[in-house]
């Protein structure tokens, strides 16, 4: 009996891991961002596109360094920052604060396709479909040239 215990533990765990991931989209709120691309292409990860939003800007002064905040949807259908804080808080994103712009580690990098990173580098102006959870953990699901 002892000898299967510890595979099914295994099993149930790497599931939960799955099911994770997936939660954010079953039970978060999806956002839309504009997004500028840079650097499309890494010899070792493959293509992906670095990507920096002009809308995470935040209206308070803040100091350089971690800070956690949530996000809305703007007039424009685009989402802005709802919240910013020092402190964590139940939903937050953690992201950093530098040079007067918000990132988070999740929504720098976004794999793409090879061969469509130099024609998401040339278009310039992005549009990033996220999903993030109630709890605060964030999964871009699409990446595809804006139309406005």
């Amino acid at each position: 009996m002892k000898s299967f215990l510890f595979p099914v533990l295994q099993s149930i765990f790497v599931g939960l891991i799955i099911m994770s991931f997936y939660a954010t989209s079953w039970f978060g709120e999806q956002f839309t961002l504009r997004a500028e691309p840079y650097d499309p292409f890494d010899p070792f990860y493959g293509e992906y596109v670095m990507l920096q939003y002009p809308d995470l800007k935040p209206t308070d002064s803040l100091q350089n360094g971690d800070v956690f905040f949530t996000l809305k949807e703007g007039e424009d259908g685009y989402a802005q920052i709802d919240r910013v804080d020092t402190q964590a808080f139940f939903g937050s994103i953690h992201g950093t604060y530098y040079d007067n712009r918000i990132t988070a580690p999740q929504l720098e990098q976004y794999y793409v396709e090879q061969g469509t990173g130099p024609d998401l580098e040339k278009a310039r102006d992005l549009v990033v479909t996220l999903d993030v959870s109630p709890w605060g953990s964030i999964r871009p699901v699409n990446l595809d040239v804006r139309q406005d």
